[in-house]
């Protein structure tokens, strides 16, 4: 027997052609060498429209959207209305305090006004019962005087001046007199002036009326005469003599 295959009647062999396969594998290969170049082509295409879309921007750096661009404004406006918000509460803030305190002055100013009105009503009401005294005293002697002698009216005098100048320094009000002191227009209101001896001059010689002081105040001046010494021709000295002479 012979080893060579038989071939069946009415069936085809196939032909296998090796240079069918090098070409076959020939164009994969260039297939896949257009994919890739084509891939290429496309991000280098990206590329250069990110860009022309945001120029000068460094590569790597993640250009936001028009979302996140509008969730930050939003955030952004819902801050400056809570600042707007908390700049009206502190503006209502103040403007209430204002008012509290202008009412807290005006309710200082009203009770200092009492304070002072009771204060004087006081003093004028003890000032009145000191002189309320004196008044009944002036009218015991008044009903006595007929009967009285020249003494006992005296003595009666006396005592009511006593009685009232108690009475004034009780309110701290002073007697200014002012005989033998050194003239000071502060105190004395000079009416006229006496020719006296060189070492009276310039004191008061007289008093017309005592003044009164409360306190530091001066209620009233005392009217007084001071004196003037005359000075001889004799011993004035050249500056004293005026030019025109």
């Amino acid at each position: 027997m012979s080893d060579e295959p038989r071939e069946t009647a009415g069936a085809e062999t196939p032909v296998v052609n090796v240079t069918d396969k090098r070409r076959l594998y020939k164009d994969t290969m260039e297939t896949a060498a257009d994919v890739a170049s084509s891939v290429e082509s496309s991000l280098d295409a990206a590329s250069k429209e990110t860009a022309r879309e945001v120029p000068g921007e460094p590569s790597g750096v993640e250009v936001p959207t028009v979302e996140q661009l509008q969730t930050q404004l939003q955030e952004r406006e819902m801050q400056l209305r809570e600042r707007d918000a908390q700049l009206a509460r502190l503006r209502e803030q103040v403007i209430e305090f204002e008012a509290k305190t202008q009412e807290e002055l005006r309710e200082t100013r009203r009770r200092l006004e009492r304070t002072v009105e009771q204060r004087v009503l006081r003093a004028r009401q003890a000032l009145l019962e000191d002189w309320l005294v004196v008044f009944d005293n002036l009218d015991l002697m008044v009903a006595g005087a007929e009967k009285a002698t020249k003494e006992d009216l005296l003595t009666g005098i006396v005592a009511m001046q006593r009685l009232l100048s108690q009475a004034l320094q009780r309110h701290d009000i002073e007697r200014i007199d002012a005989v033998g002191q050194p003239f000071d227009p502060q105190l004395h209101e000079a009416v006229e002036t006496l020719t006296v001896a060189p070492e009276q001059d310039g004191r008061v010689v007289a008093q017309t009326r005592p003044g009164y002081r409360l306190g530091t105040h001066l209620i009233r001046p005392a009217l007084v005469s001071v004196g003037r010494a005359e000075v001889s021709a004799a011993v004035l000295s050249e500056t004293d003599i005026p030019a025109n002479i």
